[in-house]
């Protein structure tokens, strides 16, 4: 049950943290955009627990950043062009792909990436009291020789 609570509550704060970044940079959002928001934070928040491990921080920001890639393309596909729900359109966009991702929003999505790595590290040490893991330190095994 404690694992249930927790990916939970990263949800939630992942899918209120999208949120506000949607109304901040478009002056609005949708609650589907909630949703997609925390379960990528989930995804962030897995990954940073491999980089605690053994994943360095650009591979966890790589990785992330390609999960979010593909859950607005596959999101978009369903909302946008099944549903038309015209949430987003990257049509204008040079390199997009079906109006729906495109290349500079990778881009985006790499540096989001950074930043929802750092709020996930605030959650585990304000929320679920964790120890802070410095965001630029990969944990090492030390060995004995």
């Amino acid at each position: 049950m404690r694992c249930f609570s927790k990916l939970l509550t990263v949800f939630i704060i992942g899918g209120l943290c999208y949120g506000l970044l949607e109304v901040a940079v478009r002056g609005y959002t949708f609650i589907s955009m909630g949703i997609i928001g925390g379960i990528c934070m989930v995804v962030v928040h897995l990954l940073n627990d491999e980089r605690r491990n053994r994943l360095s921080l650009i591979s966890v920001m790589t990785i992330s950043s390609a999960f979010i890639l593909s859950a607005e393309l596959l999101s978009g596909e369903i909302l946008n062009r099944t549903f038309n729900l015209h949430i987003w359109s990257y049509e204008d966009q040079p390199l997009n792909i079906d109006g729906q991702i495109c290349i500079w929003y990778a881009v985006i999505w790499f540096a989001v990436s950074l930043l929802a790595v750092i709020v996930d590290e605030w959650i585990r040490l304000k929320i679920l009291r964790e120890p802070n893991m410095p965001i630029f330190i990969r944990k090492t095994k030390l060995t004995k020789a």
